[in-house]
C-alpha cells in the first residue's frame, strides 16, 4: 500500500528513488534523462532542499491524453500520474504531517514563500515529464536587462494554497505529440489572453492541427507538424497568427530576429520559433533536423543579447545565445550554413559551470500567436521605425559634412515598440504629466489593439507614434502621435516634413507604413466646425438646469436674436431700451454650436440655455451700455466658466459683434476680462 505522499531531502538520487517507488523498480532511471539533468541543475540554483512526492495525482493534460490513446493500448499504463514538489526550506514527513494536522497557519505560510514548484511525473516508461512548473531565477525576473513572460499558476497541496509564477513546460511526448505540438501547448500557457484551465492538451492541439489539412492523418502516433498545421492549430483557439520568415545569413536578418522577437515579448507574446538543429561532435557539424521552440523572454546587455526558450529536449527558461557558426566550429570542412548565425544552446553541468555547446538552432520562421483582430505585424512597425530614423540621420549628415553640426552633438535616436490595448495605453497616459497633446489623445476613439512605437534619447521620452493593429498592410495604420518633448519630436519630424515642402514624398510599400507617416504630417485643413472651436471654443452643455426654466414639465425656450452674418445696423438699433450704468439693465448673449450669435433676456433666473434650446453652446456672456459704450463680458456659469482661455474666446466674440453690426464703431464697444 503506497503512502499518499512522501517526503526526503533534495538531492538527484532521492528525486529517482521517489519516482521508482511511485511507480516500481522496472520504471527507468530518470537520472539518465537530459531533461532531468537540467531540472535537477535547475532546481539547485533555486536552491532546493525538500522534495514532496504527491504520489496519486490526476492531471487533466495527461487525462486528456490518456482517454485518446493510452486506454486502448495493451500495456496498461495508467491513468494516474505523481507530482513533485519542491521548497527551499527544510522539512521532514513529521513536521510536514503535523502541520497538516494541527493547522499551524505560521508554519504552512512559512512553506508557500518557500515553495519553488512542482514537476508532475506521467506513468509513461520513457516521455514521463509531464506538466512542470518552476519558480523563476530571480537574476531573471530582477533585472533591467532581461523580460520573462510568466504567469500565476495557483496549486493545491493537501488544502495548501501555494503559488507559482512561471510558465508551464512538458516534455515531447512521441506518441501523443511532436515537438511543434509543445511548442503551440506551451505558447498557449505563455498566452496572457488564455485562461490557462482552457488551455487544449497536446492531443486535442495535434487533432485540431491535422484536422482539414490535405494528406493529413488524424491518427496516433504524431510525427510532427508543418507550419501550416502549426497555423491551423492557432486557428482552431481563435487567435490571429503572425508568420515571419527569417533570414540567417545576413547579419541585418540577426538585428531584425532580435527586434522582432523583443516586440512581441514586450508585448506579453510567446514566439514559436522554427528552426533547424545542428549537433556539434569535433569539427563536424551534422544536421539533426528541423524542430519547434517557444521563446518565453530575452536579455538584452551592450555585450551580448540571448533568448530564453522552452525546448522539450532540454528544460524550461533554456538559455540560448547568439553565434556564428563559423565561430562554434572551427572546420576546414565547408559547411553550407557556415556564413550563418545561430543560437548556441547552453547547458550547466552538475558543478554549475556552463558547458561547451553541442547543438545549434539556425531559426527559419517565427510564429506568434496573437489577439483575432490584429492584423498588422511587427515587422511592418519596425520598417517604418528604421525608415524615419534613417531620413533623420542622412538630413542631419549634410550639416555635419559641411560642419555646421558636430557629431556628437546630434542626439542619437531610439526606439521600442510593444503591442497594447487602447484602455490600457489611455490609463497610463492619464497618469503622465508631461504630454503636449494629453487632452486630444485622451478624448480621441482608437482601436482595440496599438502598436505603439516609443522613440526616446538619452534625456527620455520624445514621442510616441500610434499605429491602428487592426488595419490591413495596404491600409492606413498610423492613428496619432503623443508628443512629450516639443523641440526633440520636431527635430526628428523636420527631415520628414521637408520631404513634404520638396513634394519628395515617398512611394507606398508592402512593407512600412512610412509614406502614410509621411502623409500624417500635412498641416491639418482647418473645417468650419475646428474654426469655430478655436474662435470660440469647444461646445459645452449647460451646467445645469434652473427650476424656472421647467414650466409644466416643459423646458422654457425664449425667442431671441439669431445672427449669422453682417447686419447694417448697429447695437443701438436692437437694444435702445437699456440704460446706461445700470446695473439691472443688460441681455444676454451666446455663440450657439452652429457659430450664430444669440441675444436675448435674461428673466427670473431663465438665462443663457433658454436662447439655445438647452444645447451645447460655446462661450456666453452679458451685454451692456456704460457710458454710453457697449461692453461684453463672459459671464455665463454655465456656459462660459470652464474655458482656460476665456479673455482669448471674448476678444473673439467682441470681433463677432463688429462682423454683425456693421453700424459699430469699434471703439464704441469694449471687453470685461473674465477672472473666474
Amino acid at each position: 500500500m503506497q503512502s499518499e505522499y512522501l517526503v526526503c531531502e533534495f538531492a538527484k538520487e532521492t528525486l529517482s528513488n521517489l519516482v521508482r517507488e511511485r511507480f516500481g523498480t522496472e520504471f527507468p532511471d530518470i537520472n539518465d534523462k537530459v531533461q532531468v539533468k537540467y531540472l535537477f541543475n535547475y532546481l539547485k540554483d533555486l536552491k532546493a532542499k525538500t522534495i514532496l512526492l504527491e504520489s496519486d495525482y490526476v492531471d487533466r493534460d495527461y487525462l486528456e491524453d490518456y482517454s485518446r490513446y493510452y486506454v486502448k493500448c495493451f500495456n496498461r499504463y495508467g491513468e494516474r500520474c505523481a507530482r513533485l514538489h519542491f521548497f527551499s526550506e527544510e522539512f521532514d514527513h513529521e513536521e510536514f504531517s503535523q502541520n497538516l494536522i494541527d493547522y499551524d497557519e505560521l508554519a504552512l505560510e512559512k512553506l508557500s514563500k518557500n515553495y519553488l514548484g512542482f514537476i508532475v511525473v506521467k506513468p509513461l516508461p520513457k516521455t514521463f515529464i509531464g506538466k512542470t512548473c518552476l519558480k523563476n531565477y530571480s537574476s531573471v525576473t530582477n533585472s533591467n536587462e532581461r523580460k520573462v513572460l510568466t504567469r500565476k499558476y495557483n496549486v493545491n497541496l493537501f488544502g495548501i494554497p501555494l503559488i507559482v509564477q512561471t510558465v508551464a513546460f512538458q516534455e515531447q511526448d512521441k506518441v501523443i505529440s511532436a515537438c511543434a505540438t509543445t511548442a503551440i501547448w506551451t505558447a498557449l500557457q505563455a498566452l496572457d489572453i488564455k485562461d490557462i484551465r482552457n488551455v487544449p492538451s497536446c492531443s486535442e492541439i495535434t487533432i485540431s492541427a491535422i484536422n482539414h489539412i490535405n494528406e493529413s492523418s488524424n491518427s496516433f502516433p504524431n510525427k510532427g507538424l508543418t507550419n501550416k498545421q502549426i497555423l491551423r492549430a492557432l486557428d482552431t483557439q481563435k487567435l490571429r497568427n503572425h508568420k515571419i520568415n527569417i533570414d540567417s545569413t545576413k547579419q541585418e536578418g540577426l538585428d531584425n530576429f532580435f527586434n522582432i522577437v523583443k516586440n512581441y515579448i514586450d508585448s506579453d507574446l510567446p514566439v514559436i520559433l522554427g528552426a533547424d538543429v545542428h549537433e556539434i561532435s569535433g569539427d563536424v557539424l551534422s544536421k539533426l533536423g528541423g524542430h519547434a521552440v517557444t521563446i518565453v523572454g530575452y536579455k538584452e546587455t551592450s555585450s551580448t543579447n540571448a533568448l530564453y526558450i522552452h525546448d522539450d529536449r532540454i528544460g524550461p527558461f533554456a538559455r540560448a545565445e547568439f553565434a556564428s557558426v563559423a565561430n562554434k566550429v572551427k572546420s576546414t570542412v565547408k559547411n553550407d550554413i557556415a556564413d550563418s548565425w545561430c543560437l548556441s544552446l547552453q547547458e550547466k553541468n552538475d558543478n554549475g559551470d556552463w558547458e561547451e555547446a553541442t547543438q545549434l538552432l539556425v531559426p527559419d520562421s517565427l510564429i506568434i500567436p496573437n489577439y483575432k483582430k490584429v492584423r498588422i505585424s511587427s515587422d511592418y512597425i519596425e520598417n517604418t521605425c528604421n525608415s524615419i530614423l534613417d531620413e533623420y540621420k542622412n538630413y542631419y549628415h549634410q550639416y555635419i559634412e559641411s560642419g555646421v553640426l558636430k557629431q556628437e552633438d546630434l542626439p542619437e535616436i531610439t526606439y521600442q515598440i510593444s503591442l497594447t490595448n487602447s484602455a490600457e495605453f489611455k490609463s497610463r497616459v492619464i497618469k503622465q504629466k508631461n504630454i503636449v497633446n494629453k487632452e486630444e489623445i485622451l478624448s480621441k476613439s482608437f482601436a482595440r489593439h496599438l502598436w505603439v512605437a516609443s522613440f526616446s534619447d538619452k534625456d527620455g521620452q520624445l514621442f510616441e507614434i500610434l499605429f491602428d493593429s487592426t488595419d490591413i498592410p495596404q491600409g492606413d495604420a498610423v492613428s496619432d502621435v503623443i508628443i512629450y518633448d516639443q523641440n526633440g519630436y520636431d527635430s526628428v519630424m523636420r527631415p520628414l516634413k521637408s520631404l513634404l515642402e520638396l513634394n519628395e514624398i515617398p512611394s507606398e510599400t508592402q512593407i512600412d507604413f512610412f509614406a502614410s507617416f509621411v502623409k500624417s504630417l500635412r498641416p491639418k485643413e482647418v473645417n468650419y466646425s475646428e474654426y469655430l472651436n478655436q474662435q470660440f471654443g469647444k461646445p459645452r452643455a449647460p451646467k445645469r438646469i434652473n427650476e424656472e426654466e421647467v414650466i409644466g414639465n416643459q423646458l422654457y425656450n425664449q425667442d431671441g436674436i439669431r445672427y449669422y452674418g453682417r447686419e447694417e445696423k448697429s447695437l443701438g438699433d436692437d437694444f435702445s431700451d437699456l440704460i446706461p450704468d445700470d446695473e439691472d439693465s443688460f441681455k444676454i448673449w451666446v455663440i450657439s454650436q452652429d457659430g450664430a450669435l444669440l441675444i436675448g433676456d435674461e428673466i427670473d433666473n431663465r438665462g443663457h440655455p433658454t436662447l439655445t434650446g438647452f444645447k451645447s453652446a460655446r462661450i456666453a456672456g452679458e451685454l451692456r451700455l456704460v457710458n454710453d459704450d457697449w461692453r461684453i463680458n463672459a459671464k455665463s456659469g454655465r456656459y462660459s466658466s470652464n474655458y482656460s482661455n476665456s479673455n482669448e474666446l471674448l476678444a473673439n466674440a467682441r470681433q463677432k459683434f463688429l462682423e454683425i453690426y456693421t453700424k459699430l464703431n469699434p471703439n464704441e464697444i469694449e471687453i470685461d476680462e473674465y477672472h473666474g
